[in-house]
């Protein structure tokens, strides 16, 4: 039997062309992406396509994000084998996180699909990436929400959402937290990783947990902790955010020493004016360093997933009146990295 795809359309890059050199969105490049892929692949597959939105991935506000969303929810998963959404390569992490709370369940693979350059560039990677989607989809036997991203000549990779990173610096390569994505597709084969942390493919097949609510707070800051980073810099008397997301260094720590520059003392002054804060990405197995074996009360940790993981679940929790840790805790769709 024919298989059937559902194709979201939402702009970006793999939606533009160069012109004058400036990429922009170009309405052609849908009709573009579909004739690429039958020229290698053929018509084997009936594509049913809608396009919500149209915007460079740069620009998305919640607004784009709840009509794609709503897209998505409203596909019957009997009707189809699986759905594929295109989007731009600026926010494809944050977004492929929050379609992984909200959408694990649905019942079918959602892959997200992205290019580095437009289609009509020769060094973009958007056909590869959408043929290895469409690949994964007839053969992965897995329920969820991925994406599929090929780094230079190297195969594509699906990626667990709940397990992407933010992308290298100028490259814009993805890659998976620990380094180890889901799996690759060679030659339409889907070859799974044996890295320990992965979900079997038993439970793949029945997906994600019970997907949070689509909401999302925007009120939240995020900090990347560095070397001389002076946290008296930040002012919360004007507007406060609902909550500070800190990224720590790979152990786990971040300056506790000293006065501009010392958390601990930032960590009361968020207190103070009635600020949650969220630390990650924090290992639970890992030996603690003397500098943060005492961290302020009001400091929640996010332990065994991604950054960019806890940074999403906060914005969600918020987004549905909870506390910033309210989803921590739980494993949504496979992003705590040691279960047991």
């Amino acid at each position: 039997m024919k298989k059937r795809i559902k194709i979201i359309f939402t702009g970006g890059t793999i939606g533009s062309a160069a012109k004058d050199g400036k990429i922009d969105l170009y309405g052609g490049a849908k009709r573009l992406l579909l004739q690429l892929y039958a020229a290698e692949r053929g018509n084997d597959i009936t594509f049913d396509c809608e396009e919500p939105v149209c915007m460079l991935s740069e620009n998305v506000h919640e607004e784009q994000l709840d009509a794609i969303y709503a897209a998505i929810k409203a596909t019957n998963a009997d009707d189809y084998d699986g759905i594929v959404v295109t989007n731009g390569t600026d926010s494809l992490c944050i977004n492929a996180h929050y379609f992984g709370m909200t959408l694990c369940d649905m019942g079918l693979p959602v892959v997200l699909v992205s290019s580095l350059y437009p289609l009509s560039d020769p060094r973009q990677n958007g056909l590869k990436n959408f043929i290895a989607a469409v690949d994964f989809i007839e053969r992965g036997n897995a329920k969820g929400v991925f994406v599929s991203f090929a780094n230079g000549d190297a195969p594509a990779q699906i990626h667990l959402a709940s397990r992407l990173t933010f992308c290298d610096q100028l490259t814009g390569y993805y890659h998976s937290v620990l380094g180890a994505s889901l799996a690759r597709v060679q030659r339409g084969e889907i070859i799974f990783s044996t890295h320990p942390s992965q979900p079997t493919q038993e439970q793949l097949f029945y997906g994600g947990q019970s997907a949070v609510a689509p909401a999302i707070c925007r009120d939240v800051m995020f900090i990347t902790a560095r070397s001389l980073l002076n946290f008296s810099l930040y002012d919360f008397d004007r507007r406060a955010p609902r909550a500070v997301v800190l990224e720590t260094y790979h152990s786990g720590t971040v300056c506790m020493e000293g006065n501009n520059l010392n958390f601990k003392k930032f960590a009361a002054y968020c207190e103070k004016k009635g600020v949650e804060v969220v630390i990650s990405p924090v290992n639970s197995r890992a030996s603690i360093y003397a500098s943060v074996a005492d961290m302020p009360p009001n400091v929640i940790s996010a332990h065994d997933e991604c950054m960019e993981n806890a940074l999403t679940k906060v914005m969600c929790a918020l987004g549905a009146g909870l506390g910033a840790g309210a989803y921590l805790d739980r494993n949504i769709f496979f992003e705590k990295l040691y279960t047991s």
